[in-house]
């Protein structure tokens, strides 16, 4: 595999994980759950579905 390959593998992945991230978080919105992030410290911390897409998008 080519580097350009591993490069394209790799931009296809990160962005299938972001989809199912969002959707997750869409669902979980829907359903008025919480989800279980990280904190600055890596410590795991319990936030609502809205806090978590607000800080997924500051991060991105």
């Amino acid at each position: 595999m080519s580097e350009k390959e591993k490069i394209e593998l790799n931009d296809k992945l990160n962005k299938a994980l972001k989809d199912s991230y969002h959707k997750m978080i869409d669902l979980k919105k829907k359903l008025d759950q919480t989800v279980i992030i990280a904190d600055k410290n890596g410590m795991p911390i319990e936030v609502s579905a809205e806090e978590a897409e607000r800080i997924a998008h500051a991060r991105s």
